[in-house]
């Protein structure tokens, strides 16, 4: 069985669409893009995939102008940091035979990894999926909290959140901290300052057939733990813009 799977480590206004859209086959387009956040919410610096067409880009890049994200926190000041989001389209008739593109959601941008490619980069290799859950199709979503070392080790590793059902905890939270106990974290950075925090961070196994990779997994809210780790590093931006079924 060919299986691919998801490490996450660990995010428009009315428009009928031109003749040239038209011609677009697919059900469901991804428009990637990346952005500044910046501390009021706002986005700056907005670069939409290079990969999609000079229409596509502007449409994008017009939409997103006007989104307003939640920044993550630190000693009660926001702080401001870079995105990268996908935006998953679908693509519905419109009149004269046209098309126009409707937002479904928008996510993080995913890394799809198939089972032989599982160990491939570091520095923050993504962990082994256990196998026997992937056998029988077991899916789970892991939250981990951790520190790190002046060498970047991550130390206090601590499984705060374990979404797994039936007795597949155990086989999983091996596999995620097999996977943590290689990584060498980065220094968090506030205004140039390297601060000394806890990390947070979702950890998501879930499985596709084929060579389609699976639809991404729904972020995973990290907020409701942050009252536990009154020193949790910032969290990434989250959309506060409601953009589901809005029109590109």
């Amino acid at each position: 069985m060919f299986a691919k799977w998801i490490a996450s480590i660990g995010l428009a206004a009315a428009l009928c669409c031109t003749s040239a859209q038209a011609q677009v086959p697919a059900s469901v387009l991804h428009l990637d893009f990346k952005a500044d956040v910046q501390a009021d919410g706002s986005l700056a610096n907005i670069e939409p995939d290079a990969a999609l067409a000079p229409a596509l880009q502007a449409m994008v890049r017009k939409q997103v102008a006007g989104w307003r994200y939640i920044p993550g926190m630190w000693q009660g000041k926001p702080v401001p940091k870079p995105v990268s989001q996908r935006i998953v389209a679908e693509v519905v008739p419109a009149a004269g035979g046209a098309f126009a593109l409707r937002i479904k959601h928008v996510t993080s941008v995913p890394r799809y990894l198939d089972t032989k490619q599982a160990r491939a980069a570091a520095p923050m290799l993504p962990p082994r999926y256990p196998e026997g859950a992937q056998r029988q199709g077991i899916e789970a979503t892991l939250v981990y909290a951790m520190r790190r070392d002046p060498q970047g080790a991550p130390i206090d590793v601590e499984l705060v959140d374990a979404q797994v059902p039936g007795n597949w905890k155990k086989p999983f939270d091996a596999a995620g901290r097999g996977a943590i106990r290689l990584w060498r974290l980065e220094p968090v950075e506030v205004e140039g300052q390297t601060i000394d925090c806890r990390w947070l961070t979702p950890m998501t196994f879930r499985l596709g057939e084929g060579r389609s990779p699976p639809p991404p997994a729904p972020a995973t809210d990290l907020r409701p733990y942050l009252s536990r780790f009154p020193d949790a590093c910032p969290l990434s931006p989250v959309l506060e813009t409601q953009v589901a079924g809005v029109f590109l």
